[in-house]
């Protein structure tokens, strides 16, 4: 009887992570944005982060991340480092997300992670009211192969992007 019960048990906390997502596959790239802590949130609500400026604190919990982008626009870095920098746009959410975080944190900094790496850094001077956050530096190619097929160009209709990718998806086949 015992034993029943333990079987009846650990198929219920089986079952459980599957319908809280545990089994889902992780995305094939991480991109967040966090906003710098203050000095009154502690330790277990941020975490240090090495940065172009030094280390600076930042919030654990990341303001932005790949859920809430729709699309993007690649572009060649106007840094002297030779990479990528990419333009996101936000959802509507997001959007507002980032109209609030920007009133309210004048003179804090957002910190762009990839893959869990600082690539770049925002200054937040003013309120923004827009839905594109722009990452200046730190792109390499093959990140930007991997998010071309995840999200359309900005301004690019989903049936032209579906078209897109499967030319490029021929493409490459033809070039093997």
């Amino acid at each position: 009887m015992i034993r029943f019960f333990a079987i009846i048990i650990s198929l219920g906390v089986i079952s459980g992570d599957f319908a809280f997502g545990k089994g889902k596959q992780r995305p094939p790239v991480s991109i967040t944005f966090h906003l710098e802590a203050n000095k009154m949130e502690g330790r277990k609500l941020s975490i240090p982060a090495k940065t172009p400026m030094g280390t600076k604190y930042i919030q654990k919990s990341p303001t932005f991340s790949t859920t809430d982008f729709i699309a993007y626009y690649p572009f060649p870095s106007p840094h002297a480092d030779g990479k990528y920098g990419v333009s996101l746009q936000l959802r509507k959410t997001a959007a507002q997300r980032l109209k609030m975080l920007s009133a309210a944190n004048k003179g804090k900094y957002i910190v762009a992670n990839i893959n869990g790496v600082v690539v770049d850094m925002i200054y937040v001077d003013k309120q923004v009211d827009g839905r594109v956050i722009t990452v200046w530096r730190g792109l390499d190619e093959k990140i930007l192969s991997i998010i071309n097929p995840l999200l359309p160009k900005i301004g690019e209709k989903p049936k032209d992007w579906k078209k897109r990718i499967k030319q490029e998806e021929k493409d490459a086949k033809s070039k093997r």
